[in-house]
Formats: structure tokens, sequence, C-alpha cells
């Protein structure tokens, strides 16, 4: 895509490149500059990358166009990559967690760069009620009368009088609180439809789906006409399309054997294309699937070693060793910033309270 960007300008517009796309790229001005930039390459070899390249850029341009399912960055705090909502085209436009009140500004951007306006959503589906997920809802209902929510019926009652659960997000996240997650307004109960997993959710071609484990009230969901299963935190963040899995575990919501049965029923399921939260769109739901099992399993071994010991300092070992990981996948500072909002040793303690709790029990 490099390449393509330096030799055309692709138009700033909803107009869908790849049916134009044949017709109009010039294989050999490709393979010229290629040529141009790696002299030692034979202009035979460089035309040989030229149609490789024109080749891979068609097709992802297609594989863009085809999803119903169009990830929106809300630029959380200015930054990009760490809180995606999504937006599900059709007659009745569908927003999948629109993120906190802090990103709204970023969400309404995002859709305008998709033709879309904030005021033509009619629904939006909540994977769960945790702030960097549903925050923003009580606002959007506000604003636009016609908003249909749709949570979990065990997620109902925070969403209609959120005092419980932002008391409990201020306990996480202290006086980073209001710069985080903002204002968190009720949604009047009359604009909730309630889902539980004995009925269908009341929209055509949307499949939900109960994935407990990050919390009991979890939802994915699947988009039938693209086969993309939007997942919350179910399959945790990806933040890099070949980064690895890590667990989200904050507390005091966690439940293991739940996610892990959450795990087989993904891969039960066997969607296409996964949408995580954190962040975008990806393939291989079943190596996704399988690797988060194998973290989370890890995690819970290193913490109950430490419980063991009495002995808490691998919870800052741990923050380090994640940011170190994933900074090979995308910049230090993006990294840093995202594990500055979402620490991983909130995840390390999330395992702890759980590990404690289920110990009494």
């Amino acid at each position: 895509m490099f390449i393509m960007a330096k030799i055309y300008k692709f138009p700033n517009s909803k107009e869908l490149y790849s049916k134009k796309f044949m017709k109009n790229i010039n294989p050999n001005a490709i393979g010229d500059f290629i040529h141009k930039q790696n002299p030692h390459l034979s202009l035979r070899a460089a035309d040989a990358m030229a149609l490789a390249i024109i080749y891979s850029t068609h097709l992802k341009l297609v594989f863009e166009e085809e999803k119903a399912s169009i990830p929106i960055d809300v630029m959380h705090l200015g930054h990009h990559g760490v809180i995606s909502s999504y937006l599900i085209d059709g007659p009745e436009p569908i927003l999948v967690d629109p993120g906190p009140s802090t990103s709204l500004q970023g969400l309404e951007s995002g859709l305008e760069e998709k033709g879309m306006k904030l005021h033509d959503v009619c629904h939006i589906l909540l994977t769960h009620v945790h702030l960097d997920h549903a925050g923003g809802t009580g606002h959007l209902v506000d604003r636009y009368p016609n908003i249909v929510i749709h949570v979990h019926e065990d997620g109902a009652p925070h969403m209609v009088d959120p005092g419980k659960l932002v008391s409990s997000t201020r306990r996480t996240w202290g006086d980073k609180h209001d710069n985080l997650w903002g204002e968190v307004l009720s949604v009047p109960q009359d604009r909730i439809r309630v889902w539980n997993p004995s009925t269908l959710i009341q929209i055509p071609k949307i499949r939900a789906f109960p994935t407990p484990g990050h919390i009991d009230h979890h939802v994915s969901y699947l988009v039938e006409d693209d086969g993309v299963f939007l997942t919350g935190d179910a399959l945790g963040i990806i933040l890099a399309p070949d980064a690895p899995t890590h667990p989200s575990c904050p507390p005091p919501s966690l439940n293991v054997p739940a996610w892990l049965r959450t795990f087989d029923d993904i891969e039960s399921i066997g969607p296409d294309v996964i949408g995580p939260t954190h962040f975008g769109l990806h393939h291989d739901s079943v190596g996704r699937v399988r690797q988060m099992r194998l973290r989370l399993l890890a995690l819970q071994d290193r913490v109950q070693k430490a419980i063991a010991t009495g002995d808490d300092s691998d919870r800052t070992v741990f923050e380090s060793e994640v940011r170190e990981e994933l900074a090979q996948f995308r910049p230090r500072e993006e990294i840093d910033s995202y594990f500055d909002a979402f620490a991983a040793a909130g995840d390390w303690n999330g395992m702890k309270f759980y590990l404690e709790r289920a110990a009494m029990s």
C-alpha cells in the first residue's frame, strides 16, 4: 500500500476503489518505480513485484469494501488504535460498543468519514457495560431519540442506574477516572431492549452469543452478512495484526472457568473474522482463541505462584514484560499510552482478586 500511495493518490470519498482499480493502475509505472528505488533488481523482477503488489492491494481493497462490519477508531484521548466501535451498515444502521463519553467526538468524526451521521444510527449493541465500551451510551440516547439500546439483561440495570458501575471504576482508576471515561449518563428503561441467552436478538442477520469470562454478562455478536464476530473483550486485546493476544482481566468480574467455556464456544462457532474492541478486524479466529486460552492460563499460573509466596513484585514485572513484548509490533509510545490507561498490572490484580475470592468460596 505504501508504494501504491506514493504513485497514486486515492480519492477521499466513499467511491469503491476496487471497481476501477484494475483499469486505472499501470503495472509498468509501478515496475519502473520499484526498479528506480532498487537498481540492483532486474526489470523482470521489478515487474513481477509490481504484479504482486497490485494483486495484494486489490484483494485488500475488496476485503475492506465487502465487509458490512466497519471498524471506527474513536481516537480515545487523541490516540489511534485504542478503542474500536463498529458500524454495521444497513437499512437500520447499528453501532456496537460506542465507547466512553470522552471519545464521542472521535466516534462522530469516524462515522462521518464513512459517510454516516450519528443521527442515522438506529441501534446500539453493547457487548458489556464497562465504560470503555458503553460509557457514552447515555449521552447518545439523550441526543438522538431514535436510538434503541440492546444489552444483556444483567447489564441493563447498570445502564439505567450507573452509580454502582461508576463507583467500581473509580476504585480501579482513581484520579484518572474522569479524564479517561468522562461523565456517565443514565439510559431510560424504555430505550433498552434486554437480551438473555434464551431469546433471539430482534435485529435481522445479527446473532447474539453469551461469552462470559471477562465479565459474566458479556455478549458477542455475529454479523451474518460478512461472518465477522464482534467480540468486545471476549478474545482479549490485539493491538496489531501480528501482535499476540493479551487477556484483559480487570477486577472484580473475572471468571476463568466461564471464560474457558467461552473459548470452546467460539471455536465451535468458527467465525471468519473477529473484531475485538481493542482493536480492529483480524483473521485466524481459531489461532487467536487458542492463544488467548494459553495466555489466560499462563497469567493464572504466575499469579497463583505469587499468592503462594506472598510476593506481589511479579505484578510490576508483568507490566514491564507486556509493554516490551507488544512494543515489537507498534511504536513504544503508542503501547505506553495504551497501558497507561489499561494497565497490565490491573489485569494481574484482577486475576489475583479472582483467585483469592475463589479460594474462599
